[in-house]
């Protein structure tokens, strides 16, 4: 056992434990949902004591300089003196400024800030309601828009999904805090074949990054590849199939499995079958010697997706400084652990 502090209390943690599985076990109200760095929602502030190797991994500077670190990332040493963080020191006040329902199961909402945000298509923010529950939610829009784009999929389970897509009513009072993450277009990519792969709302941020390229005056060619489990699940199919018309070097590609195949034929140009495999019959993501143009790869939606798409861009011969990675590591939902 290792004895820390948090907010002044003691608390012992377990061997193999971190910070946060220490105070979720000892019944503290402590914000967390991905419990893997990624989703920022369970930050603390370091006091006194020593700090473990990567308990500020992935923290920007201005974070590490203000002593803030992830309680699901820091091991428990000796001493360790941590104290909670007030709201309003990381999170701005916002509001919902209208809702749409995309699908049966998608609504998209826009959000606006009382402070003006640098965001991007392909990053994520982490949204609190008035319980201080906190969920981690991908932009789905440019840098040019004043508001800021979600895609929701409501989840089974999902206290805040459920909440948003059933509840929530436009002006609704939010915090919101970021954007976070680096999965976004660059201007200096203009010549590059870009391969964009969501699977479910993943095609959110990845949808916003294509038509950030487009607005940029994108050179190479950009092919979208969006799985999903059936026919209903393309909630952008005809906006897609639009965006392909208007623009020469755009296209897209609807991916549905094989068991699917019969909702497939009331829709038009779906392919059936992985969204992998397509991608790489259609446009082989080879780099080729002394080529202008160079393969780059964006990758959004569920973790096993996302993997597994890096490690067939990877096999491929796409270099990992050119892919692209938005996983959506949510709260385990499961009632009962494995």
């Amino acid at each position: 056992m290792t004895r820390f502090f948090y907010d002044g209390q003691n608390c012992e943690s377990l061997n193999g434990e971190s910070v946060l599985d220490t105070l979720i076990r000892e019944g503290h109200q402590v914000n967390y949902s991905c419990k893997k760095g990624a989703c920022k929602t369970c930050l603390v502030k370091h006091v006194e004591g020593e700090l473990s190797t990567g308990s500020q991994r992935g923290l920007t500077l201005s974070l590490k300089r203000n002593h803030y670190v992830c309680a699901c990332q820091c091991e428990p040493t000796p001493g360790l003196k941590l104290k909670s963080v007030l709201v309003q020191d990381l999170f701005i006040p916002a509001q919902i400024h209208s809702k749409e329902y995309l699908s049966d199961s998608v609504v998209k909402l826009l959000i606006t800030s009382s402070e003006k945000l640098n965001h991007c298509a392909g990053q994520y923010i982490n949204l609190r309601r008035f319980d201080g529950l906190t969920r981690s939610y991908a932009i789905a829009n440019d840098p040019c828009s004043n508001e800021i784009e979600l895609h929701v999929r409501r989840k089974y389970n999902g206290q805040f999904s459920d909440w948003l897509f059933n509840h929530a009513s436009v002006g609704e009072s939010l915090l919101l805090q970021g954007p976070w993450g680096h999965c976004c277009y660059s201007s200096a990519y203009v010549d590059d074949d870009l391969t964009l792969i969501a699977s479910g709302t993943g095609l959110g941020p990845i949808y916003g990054i294509a038509k950030d390229a487009i607005k940029s005056g994108h050179r190479g060619e950009i092919n979208l590849y969006h799985g999903a489990k059936n026919s209903n699940e393309l909630y952008q199919h005809a906006n897609l199939l639009q965006l392909m018309l208007e623009n020469r070097n755009f296209t897209y590609h609807a991916c549905i499995p094989p068991s699917q195949k019969e909702g497939a034929l009331k829709l038009s140009r779906v392919h059936i079958g992985d969204p992998f495999d397509i991608a790489t019959a259609h446009k082989p993501i080879k780099e080729e010697l002394n080529s202008k143009s160079r393969h780059r790869v964006y990758l959004c939606g569920e973790p096993d997706f996302v993997t597994r798409g890096q490690a067939s861009a990877f096999l491929n011969g796409v270099p990992l400084k050119r892919m692209h990675v938005l996983s959506f590591e949510y709260k385990d939902l499961r009632t009962v652990p494995r």
